[in-house]
């Protein structure tokens, strides 16, 4: 199975060092600047999404309730956040998040905590 992440960030150089240094640990790697557009890109070949909380539009926390509740995509799903206090974290793991990664982070955390999600791959 290919390693393919979805990286949602509005903020493209984050994106873009997310890409670069995801590629280069071996990963297969699609972008999106906005939920939205994240979720005209997913598909069933994406096996982990890395999303950013605060974005203009629709936010990380509604994009993975839409996945959990409105299309039933288990996808896991690791945000990517500054928002750190235990109520964002509540909210994100509500939402249908599976992990959690506060900004700034190094890439080796990032690696090491998205590896285990590539085992639950559960798509509806």
């Amino acid at each position: 199975m290919e390693r393919k992440i979805l990286v949602v960030d509005d903020e493209a150089d984050i994106r873009d060092i997310l890409q670069f240094n995801l590629e280069n640990a071996g990963f297969s790697v699609d972008c999106a600047a906005s939920a939205e557009e994240a979720l005209e890109i997913l598909s069933g070949e994406h096996s982990v999404i890395l999303l950013d909380v605060m974005m203009g539009g629709m936010s990380g926390f509604a994009m993975a309730e839409v996945l959990r509740n409105e299309m039933g995509n288990m996808i896991p799903i690791i945000f990517l956040t500054a928002k750190t206090s235990q109520e964002d974290l509540l909210t994100g793991f509500s939402a249908g998040g599976d992990d959690y990664v506060a900004k700034p982070f190094a890439i080796q955390t990032l690696l090491l905590i998205a590896g285990p999600h590539f085992s639950v791959r559960i798509l509806p």
